[in-house]
C-alpha cells in the first residue's frame, strides 16, 4: 500500500532574472514498510524534494505544481498548523550534518523531550523515559550521560545517532534520511546503515533515503529513483537498475561504485539463488 505519493511535483526558485526549476515534474511512490532510495549528484534536487514533502521550502522557492499525498491526504492542502502536527509526528527527517541541525545550547535530552512535548501531552518524567528509551534504541553508549550532554561533546557518529533517536521518538510512519552518512568515516557509516535496517525491520517503518552514493542504495533500498537536474531519469527495483541501467546518467553513477564490491555482490546474489 502506498504511504507517500509524490505526483508531478514542481518546486521552483525565483530570482530577479531567472527561474530555477529545482524540482521539475517529479513523481514517485513510497510504499508502507519499504526503503525507497533517491539518488543523484549534488544539486540534482534531492534535498529540495524532501523539503517540499515537509513544506519547508523557503523563499524565493515555492511549490508551483503537482501534489504530495501522505496517508491518503494532500499535504499541500493542509494548513500550517495541521502541517506542524505532521512534521515529527508522522514524518521525521534526519539531516546530513547533525552538528548544524542540533541546537548547540540545549542538551541532547532537552532537544529530544522538546520534540516529544510538542506532540504528546505527557509529564516531564514520561518524556524523559521515552527519550532515554530512544537513545538506547539507537545504541548510544551510556544514554543516561548522553541525555545531559551537549552536541559539541559527542563524536560525529554519536550526534547522528542522537538525531535518529529524535526522529524516532514519536514513531513516525515515514523517516526521511537526507545524506545521513556523508560526513562519517566508513566504519561509522556501516554502523549507521545497519541501524537504519534494524529500525525498518523493528517498526515496519517506511524510509525515504537520499544519497549521492549508489553503493549505499544497493545495500539499503528496495526501490530507487535516479534524479538529475530536477527530474527523475529512471526508477524501479534496485536490482534491476543496479544490474541493468538504461539511462546514461544512471550508468555514470554506477561507474563510481567500486567494481570489486559490485562483482562480489553479483556473485553473492547468484549463490543465494542457487
Amino acid at each position: 500500500m502506498a504511504l507517500l505519493q509524490v505526483k508531478n511535483l514542481k518546486t521552483h526558485f525565483f530570482a530577479e532574472s531567472e527561474v530555477r526549476k529545482a524540482v521539475d515534474d517529479v513523481s514517485f511512490v513510497v510504499q508502507e514498510g519499504e526503503t525507497f532510495g533517491l539518488v543523484g549528484e549534488s544539486g540534482s534536487g534531492k534535498t529540495v524534494t524532501a523539503l517540499s514533502i515537509l513544506k519547508l521550502v523557503d523563499e524565493p522557492g515555492r511549490i508551483v505544481g503537482g501534489d504530495i499525498i501522505f496517508g491518503g491526504r494532500s499535504l499541500l492542502e493542509l494548513s500550517k498548523e495541521n502541517m506542524r502536527k505532521i512534521r515529527g509526528n508522522d514524518i521525521s527527517i534526519v539531516f546530513q550534518e547533525p552538528l548544524t541541525a542540533l541546537n548547540p545550547v540545549l542538551s541532547i535530552g532537552e532537544q529530544v523531550t522538546e520534540q516529544i512535548h510538542a506532540h504528546r501531552d505527557v509529564s516531564k518524567e514520561e518524556a524523559k523515559e521515552t527519550a532515554l528509551a530512544c537513545l538506547k534504541e539507537v545504541h548510544l553508549p551510556q544514554p543516561e550521560r548522553v541525555f545531559y550532554d551537549y552536541p559539541h561533546r559527542l563524536s560525529g557518529g554519536m550526534r547522528q545517532r542522537a538525531m535518529i533517536a529524535m526522529a524516532l521518538c514519536l514513531r513516525p510512519r515515514l523517516l526521511i534520511a537526507d545524506e545521513p552518512t556523508t560526513a562519517l568515516d566508513v566504519t561509522i557509516q556501516a554502523e549507521i546503515l545497519d541501524l537504519f535496517r534494524e529500525i525498518k525491520k523493528k517498526h515496519n517503518m517506511s524510509i525515504l533515503f537520499i544519497t549521492h552514493d549508489f553503493g549505499i542504495i544497493a545495500q539499503l533500498a528496495d526501490r530507487v529513483a535516479v534524479m538529475q537536474k530536477g527530474r527523475i531519469v529512471e526508477q524501479g527495483g534496485v536490482e534491476n537498475i543496479f544490474y541493468y541501467p538504461k539511462d546514461a546518467y544512471t550508468k555514470e553513477l554506477l561507474e563510481a561504485v567500486p567494481k570489486i564490491p559490485r562483482e562480489l555482490r553479483i556473485q553473492n546474489d547468484r549463490n543465494k539463488k542457487s
